[in-house]
């Protein structure tokens, strides 16, 4: 999310979103956002309250819930919010996925395009039009750039069944983490028929 990006917020209480704009961030740690405009945002805006957090990137919404740290009341007027863990694509999810756990290798562009990281990772479900893999955070000690929303991603992937390794493009969509792993939701790119003909095949073949 680039500073100047406009915002969309709800919070309890009350009935409209309100419009704002991102004008600072800590990578990780905090968001700063110009709080909006209206009548009595004392009784709204107040620590640990939770808003819910909108904005379009080319072209497709996401979407965050996080609680306020601080809230700066003076001619400023900044709210200090979480730094979010979950960023949803709301678009992501058109075809229906099948769990699985299956080992994978990623490959992941770094924001300016010019560095491939690559990892030992999961994938834990799966569908022609994207999966979720996750990386062990040990694999992600020595990264100095986080990996990012709309990050492209290479995976190479073998199903049981199947005798060609398959080679599928994506992009990052959505990512969260716990204490453990860094989850990706990954959408895929223009994969080709045959592809898609064997993913279809190995999920027909392990339906219950």
């Amino acid at each position: 999310m680039d500073l100047n990006t406009a915002l969309q917020i709800q919070v309890q209480g009350y009935p409209n979103r309100l419009k704002s704009y991102l004008v600072g961030k800590e990578e990780g740690q905090y968001l700063i956002i110009k709080a909006p405009t209206m009548q009595n945002p004392e009784d709204f805006f107040t620590k640990d309250q939770e808003l819910v957090i909108r904005y379009v990137y080319q072209g497709r919404v996401f979407g965050f819930k996080s609680p306020i740290m601080l809230c700066i009341r003076n001619s400023i007027n900044l709210i200090f919010v979480k730094f979010p863990k979950i960023i949803e694509d709301h678009n992501l999810r058109t075809h229906k996925r099948f769990e699985c756990s299956l080992l994978a290798r990623l490959e992941v562009l770094t924001r300016h395009q010019n560095r491939q990281l690559r990892f030992q990772g999961s994938i834990g479900d799966l569908s022609k039009g994207g999966c979720k893999a996750t990386i062990s955070l040990k694999e992600l000690e020595w990264v100095k750039e986080p990996l990012k929303i709309q990050s492209d991603v290479n995976i190479f992937l073998s199903l049981p069944g199947i005798e060609d390794e398959l080679i599928m493009q994506g992009v990052v969509r959505s990512m969260s983490q716990d204490s453990n792993a860094l989850s990706l939701g990954i959408q895929f790119v223009d994969l080709s028929g045959k592809v898609q003909t064997q993913i279809e095949k190995f999920i027909d073949a392990n339906k219950i």
